[in-house]
């Protein structure tokens, strides 16, 4: 996690049972949970779900929050409804907290399967992504890595700088 200077790296596959669960790499289980017994799962993109530990998400959301509120009560967006609305729309179902089991086991809850894409005995990917851990549909995140891998370079460049 970003806060104690470690990351998510690495890739797994996994399969996903027929109650929609998976197990996590066991390396991350303790850093997503952080002490309590689940994590934060948020929408990404299709194909493309996200695991954050839950009080590192909190700490990320209430901090845009309240800055929204604030140029809310200033008149700041007032013109901006449609984007608020939009905004209040995607928050609304974008993440929920999902606990984690014995053995690292995760399932996977029914409107976020099917944004993911996955079925039973469907297979999906574990990928550390730095400061989450994210679940991908396999062509999904061939599509997406393909897109981004020759940015490789200039992306490391840029922040280890």
């Amino acid at each position: 996690m970003i806060e104690s200077g470690e990351l998510f790296i690495g890739e797994w596959p996994r399969t996903i049972d027929d109650r929609y669960r998976l197990s996590l790499p066991t390396e991350c289980v303790e850093a997503l949970a952080g002490g309590s017994e689940g994590c934060t799962l948020a929408k990404e993109r299709p194909g493309c779900l996200s695991l954050w530990n839950t009080s590192q998400w909190q700490g990320w959301l209430s901090q845009g929050v309240e800055l929204m509120k604030g140029k809310l009560r200033s008149g700041r967006l007032d013109r901006r409804a449609e984007s608020v609305q939009l905004f209040g729309r995607l928050l609304s179902t974008r993440y929920r907290t999902a606990p984690i089991a014995g053995r690292g086991r995760l399932a996977i809850p029914e409107a976020f399967r099917d944004f993911l894409g996955v079925e039973p005995g469907g297979e999906l990917l574990v990928v550390g992504a730095a400061v989450c851990i994210e679940l991908w549909r396999p062509e999904s995140w061939a599509q997406h890595i393909g897109e981004q891998m020759p940015g490789f370079r200039q992306l490391f460049d840029q922040l280890t700088e």
